[in-house]
């Protein structure tokens, strides 16, 4: 199960298929950790396409870090 931290606070990662070879890649934050720059509680989502799910997991937690969304992850 891959793991996103913001800071040292573990956050849920959930990837699902999206229509045709779209994936959606969800940062969930616990709730009592607002994120900066965003409203308090908003999961992070960003939509990659791809057949590999493995890639487009990796890929889109590159995404959020390399934008400061998240601090590091493990896959």
């Amino acid at each position: 199960m891959a793991r996103a931290y913001i800071g040292n606070t573990p956050c849920e990662v959930t990837i699902d298929k999206d229509l045709g070879d779209s994936w959606a890649v969800t940062v969930i934050p616990p709730a009592a950790l607002p994120i900066p720059g965003a409203r308090a509680l908003s999961p992070l989502v960003v939509k990659l396409q791809g057949d590999d799910r493995e890639k487009c997991l990796a890929g889109g937690l590159e995404i959020l870090q390399k934008a400061g969304k998240i601090d590091r992850f493990d896959v």
